[in-house]
């Protein structure tokens, strides 16, 4: 072949390549919690729009920020993939790396692109969302590796989990313009961010035996499956009771959204309490679904309490 010529057979064979990777690191990353992730961001914008005393959104850096994000929780989520093989494949996860179906190699060097790609975005954006992407990044990093990852222990976890709602919602929040940080801005995100933090524990329940193998110190490992229900019955049941208080005392107009998660609470207590979740793993699962339902029903609520279809 003459030099300086282009093999386009070979360019369309590698960018079939490269699309295959992202659309199987996207699988890997779990898209029901990409969306959530970018609820979580919209809600933190909502609220700083509605709070706002200075004037109109700057919608194309509200936009960028939130592609900026997005590509943050999926790097996030990807490289927690590429860390959580040995105990998704005792788990019987069907995930694509799992499964072999994405190598870790590439997969890392996806994680990598996308990092840059989220500090770039908020580079465009302001200091600030660089800061709460930078923070974002390190919170993921240090939750999945590391000598000490924060997966390890229950403690851990859950202050892991926690941050990362707690930064999406500020980064939307920042991202709308910033301001002062109202009443329903603070709630929200913190109550919200500790629904993560603690009923996103119930996912554990049907991952015990991976975590045993990995050694990792989750609430059915420690306390064993009947203990660990109750515990979570109960950290739920605080949240959706003290988030519900709080707002019909405040009365600051997102009540609704915490009467969403009080039912929610319920309905997951309910459900991680009796024989509804226990046997197969699809069952196992079930309080998990009904948390993950939950999240996205409050915040179209907190939307619709907002007059809002879309902050962006």
């Amino acid at each position: 072949m003459p030099s300086g010529s282009f093999n386009f057979p070979s360019a369309r064979s590698a960018c079939t390549v490269l699309l295959r990777r992202l659309r199987l690191a996207w699988r890997e990353a779990r898209p029901v919690v990409q969306l959530i992730f970018l609820l979580r961001f919209a809600a933190g914008a909502a609220l700083g729009v509605a709070g706002s005393v200075y004037g109109a959104v700057n919608r194309p850096a509200l936009l960028l920020a939130a592609l900026g994000w997005l590509a943050t929780t999926w790097a996030v989520y990807l490289l927690n993939g590429v860390a959580d093989v040995v105990e998704d494949r005792a788990n019987g996860q069907a995930r694509p790396i799992a499964r072999g179906e994405l190598s870790r190699r590439p997969a890392v060097a996806i994680v990598w692109a996308l990092s840059v790609a989220a500090l770039v975005f908020a580079a465009a954006v302001s200091s600030t969302q660089v800061l709460l992407t930078a923070a974002m990044l390190g919170v993921g990093w240090a939750y999945s590796l590391g000598p000490w990852p924060l997966k390890a222990n229950l403690a851990g976890f859950v202050a892991a989990v926690t941050a990362l709602g707690v930064l999406t919602y500020l980064a939307g929040w920042s991202a709308a313009g910033g301001g002062r940080v109202t009443e329903p801005v603070f709630l929200f995100g913190l109550m919200m961010s500790l629904w993560m933090g603690l009923g996103g524990s119930t996912k554990d329940l049907a991952d015990a035996k991976g975590d045993r193998l990995a050694g990792r110190k989750t609430l059915p490992v420690l306390l064993g499956d009947r203990r660990a229900r109750a515990v979570m019955a109960i950290a739920a049941s605080a949240v959706g009771w003290t988030f519900a208080v709080l707002c019909a005392i405040r009365g600051n107009g997102i009540l609704p959204a915490a009467v969403v998660v009080l039912a929610g609470s319920a309905a997951l207590s309910g459900t991680v309490l009796t024989s509804s979740s226990r046997g197969s793993r699809s069952a196992q699962r079930r309080p998990y679904r009904v948390f993950m339902v939950t999240q996205y029903c409050a915040h179209l609520a907190l939307f619709g309490c907002l007059g809002l279809t879309s902050p962006l």
